[in-house]
Order: structure tokens, then sequence, then C-alpha cells
């Protein structure tokens, strides 16, 4: 496969406000990111970025601030290789851990998805990841069908196929996160993943018992009547990829097309919201 070469942007900011950056260069492509004592380093493929968009987004979200920004053009990577050295397990409770093929599982973890990213996002560190294995953690996935959008490094699906879900599929735009998924599913052993490149409008003619989509904002507001079309009456979606302060948009959106919520969870600022699709005239599948 031919790799892309990225952008690097080295912001100036203070490190209370990485996160609150983060989720807003989310929304303009931007999806790995690297926090460094001295600055926040934040990444896009090159045919993705757009200087102007950078501009008016960090006026808009840092208006009384002056944020020095540094690009330079680098050539395409492994993250795998850039992050292997300071790539650490991630634990949550004693349900389950990611960790990295060089470190050992914890054998007090009763579920261990091995990792090896090639992007930053989607490794379990990010807190909207780990939300979701959490959310995992309450969700009955035995002989069930499970979508996963905005897969990354397939994470989520590993884990539920583990959790005992008869049929996974796997969805993510990004070249780079279709390849780390087949890789990681043969790092871990697991069969039966569909891992498709692609959006929403690749999404199979099928219905699915559970959603999980953590992806961010834009996309989640955009593409939700494509995930109720995919979920069956009864089944549940997960959401996540979104800050705090839009929580209550997402919620109003999600619950306006007929969806009852669930639960709630946060950590770090970022939401994790969960909603059924009740069993009706109006909305069976």
């Amino acid at each position: 496969m031919v790799k892309e070469a990225y952008i690097e942007i080295d912001l100036d900011i203070a490190r209370d406000q990485y996160d609150l950056m983060v989720a807003v260069l989310s929304e303009i492509e931007f999806y790995a990111f690297e926090e460094t004592p001295a600055s926040l380093k934040a990444y896009v493929m090159e045919r993705d970025y757009d200087a102007v968009a950078l501009q008016e987004t960090i006026a808009t979200y840092f208006p009384d601030q002056i944020v020095a920004t540094n690009m330079q053009l680098i050539p395409a990577k492994d993250w795998n290789a850039e992050w292997e050295a300071n790539f650490h397990s991630v634990r949550v409770g004693d349900f389950c851990e990611v960790h990295p093929p060089h470190r050992a599982a914890d054998p007090g973890v009763s579920y261990h998805v091995m990792v090896a990213p090639k992007m930053a996002f989607g490794t379990g560190h990010h807190a909207t990841t780990w939300l979701m294995l959490d959310a995992c953690s309450r969700l009955d996935f035995q002989g069930k069908t499970v979508l996963d959008m905005g897969s990354g490094t397939g994470v989520l699906g590993i884990l539920t196929r583990q959790l005992g879900a008869a049929a996974v599929t796997l969805i993510d735009v990004d070249p780079w996160s279709e390849e780390n998924c087949r890789e990681n599913a043969g790092l871990n052993g697991i069969e039966g993943l569909e891992i498709i490149l692609g959006d929403a409008t690749a999404i199979p003619a099928v219905c699915y018992d559970i959603v999980l989509a953590n992806i961010n904002r834009n996309v989640l507001m955009a593409d939700r009547d494509s995930y109720i079309t995919s979920l069956k009456a009864g089944g549940t979606i997960a959401i996540s990829g979104f800050y705090d302060f839009d929580e209550a948009k997402l919620a109003a959106h999600f619950t306006a097309a007929g969806l009852i919520p669930v639960e709630r969870r946060d950590k770090d600022n970022w939401v994790m919201l969960a909603f059924e699709k009740p069993i009706s005239p109006g909305l069976d599948s």
C-alpha cells in the first residue's frame, strides 16, 4: 500500500488546553496527536490539510490567545515504529487491557487486546476509546452482530469478538486504519472480522444488534440516520468522539430520531452516550 505524506503542526499552547485543541482539530481532519512537555503536535494527511480552516478554527475556539504554529511536511512513516517506545498498556479496570506486542499482558485482567498502532488514535490511550472499551463491559455481545464505525486500530472490533460477537464489521475512511485492523486482528488470532475502507455509505445492507461509533461530532451528526437504519429494533448504539460542550446537541439529535437514552459516561471532558432503538411500528427493522 502506498502511504501518504503528512503535515505536522506544532502548537504552542498550555497543557491544560491540549484536550480542547485535540477536540476542535479532530473536526478538520486531524486525527493523530502527540503530547510533549513543550507543545502539542497534530498530524493530518497532506491531502486533507487546509491552512485557512486551521487558522479559523483556532481563532474561533481560542479567541483570546495567540497560538504559535509551526508546520512541516513529513514523509509517510509507520506509526508503530514511532510510538513503540512510548506506547504503554491501558487498563479498563479488571475488564480489559490494551497492550503493545513488546509488553506482557497483565494476568489480572479478563480480556487482552494486542495493538501495534500505525497512528495515535484508537490505542486506548485517548479518553473516547477508553470510554468505548468501558461501555463494552456492560453490553452483551454473545452471538450478536456488531458494526464498528471509525474503527481505527480495530481494538473495539477485536474486543467484541473476544466477548462472543458472532460477526463484526469494521469501517474506517483511512487506508492505514484498514491495514492496521487486519494486522491487529492477526496479532490477536481473531477471525470473522469484515474490514471495510469507506464511510457510512459503505455500511452493508444488513441490520446489526450493536453499533459502536467513535468518530467526531460532525460525522455523528451527519451519519445518524445511516447508523439508525443499520441498527435492529431493540438494539443498542454507543457513540463517542465528542467533547462535553457538544453533548446536549448530540443527545438531542439522536433522541429526536426516536432513540432512547440508556447510558452516559465521561472521562477527561469527553463523553460516551448509549441509546436503544425501540421496538415499535415506526422504528422496527
